[in-house]
């Protein structure tokens, strides 16, 4: 009621233009007030960022010009009024042998950087299966005093309670809560923590006898509980007799702790992708059914091969962004022929801080960028192909391309945004090869290779995308007990009508959201996990978010609109295909009203990388002094701030004065 009432009175009395200008004056100056009062150090470095990336496109620029003391002007106009239609029949140039090296190389170290304490590789990993109502019983021979607990979770939601005691029969107890945001993580409950308004501790737990209960489990494969462990003034205990059944609780005690940590927990959206991994191993109906099945599948190999453990359900994603940078190497030596361009571009995509990050979290983006990748290669690889080329040799990237993107589909849905970019480019593929057939038909069937190939894409981009999504739904039939193709099918489309209803009522404010407007600027990056434990006695503390490496994200915001002019000026393909790529990834995202965060613009930095190369590319061709220099040297700056912020990317222990010194470059990073 107080909005309606609020918002009547703003329609009946609306300021007028004067106090809507005044009140937008205002509010720019308390930003801008706030902005200024919060700066660290540290901003000193952005103004050096910003310096490095403004140089780098001045220098670009200069590149262009003619060459002084020449008549290259001339040459240069005259290749302005003798330049064609625009074409989208790309360039191809193969692999070398001198490629090899830095392709391997960069894979290598990115690899390193990656893998790095990446999880630990143990956790407790056998479980004691809860219905609600079970009991089991553990004692000691003697009295305890117990001041602290700890309790690794599993599957499952729900409550335990902890029952003790002296005698036998007067029995106390301390709850303790299974819900989904605590799941396969070290949860503690401190005894001695004494609340506020208290004057002592509100539990003193001394006993011989325990009995655990689950007095509630949410859903029908119960709780289960991995290990639960008693302290007493920070020493663990371990209990002389534990009823069959629950040996489990007790059996890892080399995992026991009361510190919750990236290493031994789960964190952000942890909580869901494991989660629906390992329920897929059980074949249980999974909790999380807001995204498609395959990115969980395939984080679910990792778990088979490592456990249930934090590096197991994070090395897929780790893997897959390794992988990406060769077939990025190889996309880019393809598409512009130098080897320092491949070189460089697969650098600025490797050291962004973005691809670490989102890589090394286990959760599906990765999975959506890879294929989202692959597929728009081999559409390059299809758009190489020259007018007159057979219908076998242009089928093969066709059917590879609409593999891939179906892949990708079912891993994410904003890997189908990327479709439409892949469906402009085919389209005008076709487009650009029948004006260019027009000037020289040389006997060659255009109209029934157009036939041909629309066939062949609605099979490629339609039905074989369709069959993947839906086997991607075979878990959760199985998990029913139905494997039918109608149940499947039934399955699979009452999931899509949840995602997205579940989508569109994402609207809940989030104290690391973020808009697009801030993305291209690197403003506000999102806060996965923090430890400031030690910030008080040691002066240390842990953390890491995801955001771009501002040089990156600086230099694609500039070189998109770089692209654009020289594709407009020039008609050219490269720029024509850089652009669809990017505003495929990029433009989806502007109506949406739903919370967003940085990392949605994970798919837009992958070709912006494509325009940073661009002009790579242009300042070799022009063999101008300093080219080399600028190529290698705004590289090589980029993978120093890497460095720089690698501890901040990892989860590494920084001092407090680091931070501000060097990482906290804007007042809205959370570094």
């Amino acid at each position: 009621m107080e909005l309606f009432t609020a918002a009547t009175a703003t329609s009946s009395a609306s300021p007028n233009l004067f106090e809507r200008i005044q009140q937008g004056w205002d509010s720019a100056v308390t930003g801008v007030g706030w902005f200024f009062t919060n700066l660290s150090p540290a901003f000193v470095f952005a103004l050096m960022g910003m310096a490095i990336v403004v140089a780098f496109f001045v220098y670009y620029w200069y590149c262009l010009k003619p060459r002084a003391n020449s008549l290259e002007w001339i040459a240069m106009s005259e290749a302005q009024s003798r330049r064609k239609s625009m074409s989208l029949t790309l360039p191809y140039t193969p692999m070398e042998r001198c490629d090899w090296i830095p392709l391997v190389l960069v894979t290598v170290i990115y690899a390193i950087t990656a893998f790095f304490q990446l999880g630990s590789m143990s956790a407790p990993e056998s479980y004691v299966k809860f219905q609600q109502g079970d009991s089991y019983t553990f004692s000691f021979s003697q009295p305890v005093k117990v001041d602290e607990i700890s309790f690794y979770t599993s599957l499952g939601t729900g409550t335990y309670r902890l029952e003790y005691t002296n005698n036998g029969s007067d029995w106390k107890w301390v709850d303790l809560d299974q819900n989904y945001a605590t799941l396969f993580k070290w949860e503690t409950v401190d005894l001695n923590q004494i609340p506020e308004g208290m004057d002592v501790p509100p539990v003193t737990l001394e006993a011989t006898t325990f009995r655990i209960t689950a007095t509630t489990a949410d859903r029908t494969e119960g709780v289960w509980l991995a290990e639960l462990a008693l302290w007493s003034d920070g020493e663990p205990l371990t209990p002389d007799h534990v009823d069959v059944g629950a040996e489990a609780l007790f059996d890892e005690p080399e995992e026991w702790t009361t510190k919750q940590t990236y290493m031994n927990s789960s964190y952000f959206d942890e909580i869901y992708h494991p989660r629906t991994a390992l329920e897929h191993l059980n074949n249980i109906y999974p909790y999380e059914v807001s995204h498609p099945p395959l990115g969980k599948l395939i984080m679910s190999l990792g778990i088979a091969l490592f456990g249930m453990v934090p590096f197991g359900w994070r090395f897929m994603g780790t893997l897959f962004g390794v992988l990406m940078l060769p077939i990025l190497y190889v996309f880019l030596k393809n598409f512009f022929g130098k080897t320092p361009v491949a070189f460089c571009g697969t650098c600025l995509f490797a050291f962004d801080f973005m691809h670490l990050v989102q890589t090394r979290i286990g959760t599906i983006d990765t999975y959506g960028v890879f294929f989202i990748l692959v597929s728009y290669y081999f559409m390059y690889r299809w758009l190489c192909c020259p007018v007159g080329s057979s219908l076998r040799k242009t089928a093969v990237p066709l059917f590879l391309c609409g593999l891939f993107w179906g892949i990708g589909c079912a891993c994410k849905w904003t890997v189908i945004y990327a479709g439409a970019g892949l469906a402009v480019m085919w389209l005008l593929g076709l487009v650009f090869r029948y004006r260019e057939w027009k000037l020289d038909p040389q006997g060659f069937d255009f109209i029934s290779f157009v036939l041909s190939t629309t066939s062949l894409s609605i099979i490629f981009f339609v039905l074989l995308p369709s069959v993947i999504y839906t086997a991607s739904y075979i878990p959760y039939a199985t998990a029913q007990g139905n494997l039918t193709l109608d149940n499947l099918l039934n399955v699979m489309w009452s999931n899509q009508e949840f995602m997205l209803s579940y989508h569109q009522g994402v609207h809940s404010t989030h104290p690391y959201q973020s808009s697009w407007y801030q993305w291209i600027f690197d403003a506000r990056p999102i806060l996965y996990y923090r430890d400031l434990d030690l910030a008080n006695t040691e002066g240390v503390k842990s953390l890491f978010a995801s955001f771009n490496n501002p040089l990156v994200s600086w230099a694609g915001l500039l070189a998109f609109f770089a692209v654009l002019i020289q594709t407009i000026r020039r008609k050219c393909g490269r720029g024509l295909f850089i652009l669809i790529a990017i505003l495929s990834q990029f433009l989806p995202w502007l109506p949406i009203g739903r919370t967003l965060f940085a990392y949605h613009y994970f798919p837009t930095i992958l070709f912006l990388v494509f325009a940073i190369a661009y002009l790579m590319n242009d300042m070799l061709d022009r063999h101008k002094k300093g080219a080399t220099l600028a190529v290698y040297g705004f590289t090589g700056c980029t993978v120093a701030v890497y460095a720089i912020f690698y501890p901040a990317l990892t989860g590494l222990y920084i001092p407090l004065w680091y931070s501000e010194v060097f990482l906290r470059w804007f007042p809205s990073w959370p570094l």
